[in-house]
């Protein structure tokens, strides 16, 4: 507090001096402070969240309304890691937070966004939304192949860069878009766990300095992304001989012994890892890089070579989660020309399917319609009349049976579409037990890179070749 009686912030938890660039409305809103309104015309006076009244006056202080709501882990809302095992499977499209639009009912294909932010720098980014030193949850872009760091300001309404607090920069990703993904230990720090050229990257960033700090675990660079196994975090490294060696780590980021993969293994494309009960699947071009628990309670690494012929096919989104808990990766056999279904883990079984299909998780699209039944399995009477259009689904919501996802054009087939960098007339479209909503349009090249996102309540969709990240209330 100054002579005047003006309160401002002056440090952050993490003990930083705030950032000038920051603006006392950002740091309310950021922080949560509590308001008391001047008189006509004064400006109206901030006090900290822990406060109830002006200490001057005894007036009582206005509390900004409380927005509760999960953290959200890029790129497909994963639960924060937890001592708490996940209800289900680690690494589909599945968020684990209900996600359904608000007055879905009037939601018109053609109609503006209820809310738009503008574009953070040129780049790719993936978005986190969480406490990060910050009362409220603070939004982060991070451009993981320039190891760029930008936190939205909400009252400025801008972009700005997060710098090193000291030590080392973030290491860049070489990791495809597709097989990307983040862990994040939710505190009033929160914790974001990367995969890098440097190993597996534990950022602490802190919003209101505008800086965070970075540790890279492994010293060799990242072969995929990171997930949540048997109470720890695991990612592959490879080493300067070609070993692969996975790193862990603890929820309180504390490394543990690393487990070697025997022998050198040419793994090829990386797809984004799966964890299910007692195994980890890194599922490759050329086989399965997997982790599995053992009867003593060790980890044990091996690799699966692809029975000969086989070739995955990571393209049409996540592998199949089956009712009975297996995962089925698409694949297509060369010597009798089709796909199959393998499952992931032990010794492959194989399901033959008349042709592949977009796949989130528990639900999987037979060109545009929503199917929850096994892929490999055709409907009694299938209707080929929605051939022409096919849904790639982003995003299931974690309850009620609600799947978001991207429709387009496939007249020139589903295959040749998704490898065509040509632009797209495409839909986003809500999909749930009862209805089919179509509540925007837009046009691209590979609409399918499409990112969600979850931030303060809405649902945002962005794309680096958009104009802008629009957003829409979201069912409370």
């Amino acid at each position: 507090m100054d002579d005047a009686g003006v309160w401002t912030l002056q440090r952050s938890a993490d003990g930083q001096n705030v950032s000038p660039l920051l603006s006392n409305a950002d740091i309310g809103k950021l922080m949560h402070a509590r308001r008391l309104p001047g008189a006509a015309g004064a400006p109206v006076r901030q006090f900290p969240p822990e406060f109830a009244f002006d200490p001057a006056s005894g007036a009582a202080l206005q509390v900004p309304p409380d927005m509760p709501a999960p953290p959200w882990v890029p790129p497909y809302g994963a639960q924060p890691v937890s001592d708490v095992p996940p209800a289900g499977a680690a690494g589909l499209r599945q968020a684990s937070v209900p996600l359904k639009l608000a007055d879905q009912r009037t939601r018109e294909e053609h109609a503006q966004a209820d809310a738009s932010l503008p574009m953070p720098p040129p780049g790719e980014y993936e978005f986190f939304s969480a406490q990060f030193g910050t009362c409220g949850a603070a939004l982060l872009a991070l451009e993981p192949r320039k190891a760029a760091l930008h936190a939205w300001l909400p009252a400025s309404k801008r972009w700005l860069a997060l710098e090193p607090e000291y030590g080392g920069l973030l290491a860049e990703s070489d990791i495809a878009h597709g097989a990307w993904r983040a862990e994040l230990v939710s505190e009033f720090n929160s914790v974001l766990v990367l995969p890098t050229s440097h190993g597996l990257a534990v950022i602490r960033p802190d919003v209101p300095s505008l800086t965070y700090v970075v540790e890279h675990v492994g010293g060799a660079p990242c072969v995929a992304a990171p997930v949540w196994f048997q109470n720890r975090l695991w990612a592959p490294v490879r080493d300067d001989d070609g070993r692969i060696r996975f790193v862990n780590l603890d929820a309180a980021q504390q490394p543990g012994s690393d487990v070697l993969l025997d022998g050198a293994a040419a793994l090829g494309t990386v797809s984004a890892p799966v964890a299910y009960n007692r195994m980890a699947v890194w599922p490759c071009a050329n086989g399965q890089l997997r982790l599995q628990l053992q009867p003593d309670g060790n980890v044990a690494a091996s690799f699966m070579p692809w029975p000969d012929g086989l070739v995955p096919h990571f393209e049409f989104g996540s592998p199949y989660l089956s009712r009975d808990g297996g995962l089925w990766q698409l694949c297509f056999e060369s010597r009798r020309g089709t796909y199959v279904y393998v499952k992931l883990g032990g010794q492959p079984e194989q399901a033959d399917a008349l042709a592949p299909r977009l796949c989130s998780g528990s639900f999987n699209y037979r060109f545009a319609a929503k199917l929850k039944t096994a892929p490999w399995e055709e409907p009694e009477h299938g209707d080929d009349g929605g051939k022409n259009q096919a849904v790639m689904p982003l995003l299931e919501s974690g309850t009620g049976g609600s799947v978001f996802g991207v429709k387009f054009a496939t007249s020139a087939g589903l295959s040749s579409v998704l490898r065509s960098s040509d632009r797209l007339a495409a839909q986003l479209v809500q999909d749930d037990e009862l209805r089919e909503t179509v509540f925007h349009t837009f046009a691209v090249s590979e609409p399918w890179r499409l990112r969600l996102f979850v931030h303060e309540g809405m649902l945002w969709a962005y794309h680096p070749l958009l104009s802008r990240i629009d957003g829409w209330n979201l069912q409370a």
